[in-house]
């Protein structure tokens, strides 16, 4: 009989992300859900594994440690530059599992199309699937989901 603590680990390995242009205020809007121990593990290597995210016991820096794991694994490319977003701040899920991180980006004008590289957790499971809802004033664009072997998509913003 196997006596040992439960870990609350999940089957799949998924992250959802919505990036969302407000043409009024011409701001790029960020919404990104993630598992929290897969966010953990993925920043094991440079933020070490005392992290403790989302809890009373989380340590100074981790938020920081955050935004460059995102900014490095989602990158989105406007005309050519790539865009780098402000982090904006984190909220653990309801059910306590996951995290949902905004980022922003000002001063973004009007653009026909971006191209967005998606390769969050792919390091670590070769079955990771990333959801990403593409927005144009909060109405759909289009959806697109990223694997291990798709990371890289260029999206049309208008028809």
């Amino acid at each position: 009989m196997n006596t040992s603590p439960v870990i609350n680990a999940h089957e799949f390995h998924l992250s959802k992300s919505i990036i969302n242009y407000n043409t009024k205020d011409q701001t790029l809007q960020i919404t990104l859900n993630m598992f929290i121990d897969d966010l953990e593990m993925a920043l094991q290597p440079t933020a070490g594994d005392t992290l403790r995210l989302c809890t009373r016991k989380e340590i100074e820096g981790a938020e920081n440690s955050i935004r460059a794991y995102i900014v490095a694994h989602l990158i989105i490319e406007i005309k050519g530059k790539k865009i780098i977003p402000e982090f904006l701040g984190k909220e653990q899920s309801d059910d306590l599992s996951a995290v949902w991180c905004y980022l922003e980006v000002v001063n973004i004008p009007s653009f026909f199309e971006m191209t967005v590289t998606n390769n969050i957790m792919v390091e670590l499971y070769e079955d990771q699937k990333n959801m990403t809802n593409i927005q144009l004033d909060k109405e759909r664009v289009e959806d697109i989901l990223f694997t291990s072997e798709r990371t890289l998509e260029k999206v049309v913003m208008y028809d």
